[in-house]
């Protein structure tokens, strides 16, 4: 098992101002990563600024990939924009231009991961109101609809989609999150039925959910293709590192994913834990992350 790290690691700086792609691959090296999750979240907003948007993408994307031969840093994961509203009525309605783009900045998404070696391509599920709400059937029937020409896609160019686990955020927003039970999860998956289809696991999403998150882990099995690792205090969705801030049991976890024959990487996404960290003190902080997660990763050799 190898311990990566998207790169939002280094989220924008606490003065203002997001960190440029190379600028967090640099930090992540600098801090002891080999191994990095792409995070292009920022680019579903088309004036965003972010590098994906450019008319010239694919030379920036030639860019990053030379950048990081030079390295010797490998890319494994990677995450699209997401939005989880498209299927929603019950919320201001989303103009043409706007999912017009979403779609492209995934096609994008999935594109450049793929010339970047990317294994897996995560995105998050759909919560769907538009023909029932809180309708099993009518949230499948969507995300099969969202997931299926992503799957095709992935397939063509040679990387995977990975189906994310929700939680429960926010009641206001979502009265109900498709995917925040693991069945939902299996259902999109198997539904795709494709070898270009797997499961991203969320372990803090997990923790606001389940007393015990091994049960559905041992359930979601030979689907798990890759992680999102954070902790949380069980209320908030805090993204900090194992061990910070939460009761997570990875004495637990780690095992269950050797005995569940889990291939891919502990990926951290833990933003949360540097966003008040100043920008100087940064390097030292995530030195100390990497060595947390140096630590689980034992944990799961030695099971």
């Amino acid at each position: 098992m190898n311990l990566s790290t998207s790169t939002c690691l280094f989220p924008s700086h606490r003065q203002g101002g997001r960190t440029p792609m190379l600028e967090s691959i640099d930090l992540c090296y600098a801090a002891g990563f080999r191994v990095i999750d792409l995070n292009f979240c920022g680019a579903g907003l088309r004036q965003s600024g972010h590098e994906l948007c450019r008319d010239d993408w694919e030379a920036w994307v030639d860019e990053v990939g030379n950048h990081a031969a030079k390295l010797g840093v490998t890319f494994t994961q990677s995450h699209t924009p997401f939005d989880s509203n498209l299927y929603r009525t019950d919320i201001s309605p989303l103009t043409d231009e706007y999912r017009e783009w979403y779609r492209e900045s995934v096609r994008r998404t999935i594109i450049a991961s793929a010339r970047l070696g990317v294994k897996w391509v995560t995105n998050h599920a759909q919560t769907a109101t538009e023909r029932a709400e809180l309708n099993f059937e009518e949230n499948l029937r969507a995300n099969l609809d969202f997931f299926g020409w992503q799957v095709e896609l992935a397939a063509k160019y040679g990387t995977g989609i990975a189906v994310e686990n929700m939680a429960e955020f926010n009641p206001v927003k979502t009265k109900r999150r498709f995917t925040a039970v693991v069945e939902e999860q299996i259902a999109i998956i198997d539904g795709i039925n494709d070898p270009a289809c797997g499961g991203c696991w969320d372990f803090g999403h997990a923790e606001l959910v389940y007393r015990d998150q091994t049960v559905p882990l041992r359930k979601l099995g030979h689907r798990l293709k890759a992680t999102h690792v954070q902790e949380n205090d069980k209320l908030h969705d805090d993204h900090y590192i194992p061990f910070v801030r939460g009761t997570t049991p990875w004495e637990k976890i780690m095992p269950l994913l050797k005995e569940i024959g889990y291939t891919g990487d502990f990926t951290y996404e833990c933003h949360g834990f540097m966003n008040g960290v100043p920008d100087a003190m940064r390097p030292t902080a995530a030195k100390f992350a990497y060595e947390v997660g140096m630590y689980c990763v034992k944990l799961f050799e030695n099971a």
